[in-house]
């Protein structure tokens, strides 16, 4: 009976070595060009970021409250609305972090941008949580149908926010850097 060699730890697998185990490290990301979503920032300092997070973070969060303070869902054992609020916070921070990400491929930009409005503002003002505990209620109001509907919707109607706002922002980037270079021209 032979024994084979212990299998290597998961992390130290070859078999394991995709984009997703890579951006476990964040040295080894920042070093290599791993991730093609833009130009990776050598001089970003991690608490920083985590600074720049919070802050964008906290005002998405508080944007997020007050919409759904305007526009409240009632939800009973007998009676549930959809959740707008919820659906219409999500579609516009989709659309809103697809903007900056498509302007942000296209341009040159300031590294706290993307920390800051992206991952902060766009990322505390969305709330999948929102969602699952809004559709929970709805199943247990007995409205299961109505809780997949408007989950199906929601992803739907976020990724084309995405999308969408991933071709607007690219495109206005590619105006915005057109209309420099026709301007420079323009003054020599």
């Amino acid at each position: 009976m032979t024994s084979s060699p212990p299998p290597p730890p998961r992390r130290d697998d070859p078999r394991m070595q995709t984009v997703e185990m890579a951006a476990l490290r964040y040295e080894e990301v920042i070093e290599s060009e791993t991730l093609d979503s833009g130009p990776v920032h050598h001089e970003s300092v991690p608490w920083r970021v985590a600074l720049l997070v919070a802050a964008g973070g906290a005002l998405g969060a508080m944007l997020r409250f007050g919409l759904t303070v305007l526009a409240p869902t009632v939800t009973t054992p007998t009676l549930v609305e959809l959740p707008w609020a919820t659906l219409g916070v999500n579609l516009l921070g989709c659309l809103g972090l697809g903007l900056l990400n498509g302007m942000l491929e296209v341009r040159a930009h300031r590294p706290w941008l993307q920390p800051l409005l992206g991952t902060g503002l766009c990322g505390g003002f969305t709330s999948f949580s929102s969602v699952v505990l809004e559709g929970s209620a709805m199943i247990g109001a007995d409205f299961p149908v109505l809780a997949m509907t408007y989950t199906l919707a929601t992803v739907i109607v976020c990724l084309a926010g995405i999308v969408l706002g991933l071709l607007g922002g690219r495109r206005l980037a590619r105006r915005q850097l057109a209309r420099r270079a026709a301007d420079a021209e323009g003054t020599t």
